[in-house]
């Protein structure tokens, strides 16, 4: 079993069922970008040690104000994990409650290969991380690294499939966005600098 699967499987064991807290906002995916003031998950690390993989919160109805994932969604399967993992969201938000969502933007992603043969992403990513570098391969190549990332990614969206995706799990007002609007609205948030290849999108319950 792949260490990454041992890790799923170990926190699907180990998650409370019911999990109560004061605390008004979440960050799913929280890494090591802990948030002040939030609860952050993951499924190692966090606040608190979950796998959102199985669809399931245990946080009480309306419980959020607010809800962030940064660079999370696409690790999901769209039918089994992330449809549900929405539904759940929504149950866990206050009414007029706000979830912000960010992942690797599937259209510019393909007009970057289609103009340019992703050297552009290539460039910006290198500019993001200094250390990054695919070496001698030909640049059509980063299409697979974010399509699959080591087979760690399962899916890419483009603003009709995740507007699909939000108003499918109830959600409204579903709004293409920038890092810069949810880092005004949330200033704790540290920028990523990623709006070259991401998309970012804001719903309302």
């Amino acid at each position: 079993m792949a260490a990454f699967e041992f890790k799923r499987w170990k926190c699907r064991v180990t998650a409370p069922k019911k999990f109560a807290t004061e605390l008004k906002q979440l960050q799913l995916g929280s890494g090591a970008r802990p948030l002040k003031h939030w609860l952050n998950v993951d499924m190692i690390g966090s606040d608190l040690n979950l796998d959102i993989a199985t669809g399931s919160l245990p946080f009480a109805d309306n419980q959020f104000d607010v809800i962030v994932s940064q660079h999370v969604i696409e690790h999901l399967t769209l039918e089994d994990e992330f449809l549900p993992l929405l539904k759940e969201c929504h149950r866990s938000l206050s009414e007029g409650g706000v979830i912000w969502l960010s992942t690797p933007d599937l259209e510019k992603v393909a007009r970057s290969y289609v103009d340019h043969k992703n050297e552009d992403m290539i460039t910006d990513r290198q500019q993001r991380i200094p250390d990054w570098n695919m070496g001698s391969i030909p640049s059509q190549h980063f299409m697979n690294d974010i399509f699959h990332q080591q087979l760690e990614h399962r899916n890419l969206f483009d603003l009709e499939l995740l507007t699909w995706c939000l108003t499918e799990a109830g959600f409204k007002n579903v709004q293409r966005t920038d890092e810069k609007d949810l880092v005004e609205a949330h200033p704790e948030i540290p920028m990523r600098n990623d709006d070259y290849q991401s998309i970012y999108v804001r719903a309302t319950k």
